[in-house]
């Protein structure tokens, strides 16, 4: 994995294996695995859909949660545009995929002129309720707003897109023009909505051969550990 990008957003999870009684100080923990496969942003939990919440979205996101999850997309953006290198002004048409949100509530304005030019990728299972279990009721997933807007905030651009099997060649030729591409479509939806997680991988790999940033990459994914 020494080529791939780091991800931007990932956990790992510690297990105690000093033995009960151990003084704090003397413990030791061991690392169970990482995790970098979609993991969510738990204070934006207000904003998903569930079967009491049908109308779930953006604005339900109590203030000092929201304060707290855009300080972590500003973490993110920062972290983002270090990475990326080389300056692009143009902005990217996405008018050859299929529109599927409602609206982009909560998004800021992309920059006029941003360094970078990237795109946050989800997926919305059209089979299930509410486009699957992460989504608001726009159909963009629950977290995508804030780690939208911490790419904004640190002067890149970041547009919205879904992933449709029957637009996959549309689709990628759209992701070729950005600059970086974070992957936000949770383990087994593109699956559910009859669509192949391989062919997509295979093709966020050729994007990663182009020079373009991928996080997470479908490779770190894989050895890091994902939740199935």
């Amino acid at each position: 994995l020494a080529d791939e990008p780091i991800p931007l957003w990932w956990t790992t999870d510690f297990i105690l294996a000093s033995p009960v009684g151990t003084p704090v100080e003397e413990e030791k923990w061991i690392v169970g695995e990482f995790n970098c496969s979609c993991v969510g942003i738990s204070k934006c939990l207000a904003a998903y859909c569930k079967d009491d919440t049908p109308n779930a979205c953006f604005t339900d996101i109590a203030p000092e949660d929201l304060l707290e999850a855009e300080r972590y997309g500003k973490i993110m953006g920062q972290k983002a545009i270090s990475i990326v290198g080389g300056p692009s002004f143009a902005p990217v048409s996405v008018a050859s995929i299929t529109r599927v949100a409602k609206d982009d509530l909560g998004l800021l304005s992309q920059p006029a002129k941003p360094k970078f030019m990237g795109a946050l990728a989800q997926i919305y299972v059209r089979s299930q309720p509410y486009g699957g279990s992460d989504k608001s009721s726009n159909g963009h997933r629950y977290d995508s707003i804030p780690f939208a807007n911490g790419m904004i905030k640190s002067g890149m651009s970041c547009q919205l897109i879904h992933y449709t099997h029957q637009e996959h060649e549309e689709f990628f030729d759209v992701c070729k023009k950005f600059d970086f591409i974070i992957v936000r479509c949770n383990p087994g939806q593109i699956k559910a909505d009859g669509g192949s997680q391989e062919k997509f991988d295979d093709g966020m790999r050729e994007i990663r051969k182009l020079g373009i940033q991928v996080w997470p990459s479908p490779d770190v994914m894989e050895f890091m550990g994902a939740k199935d």
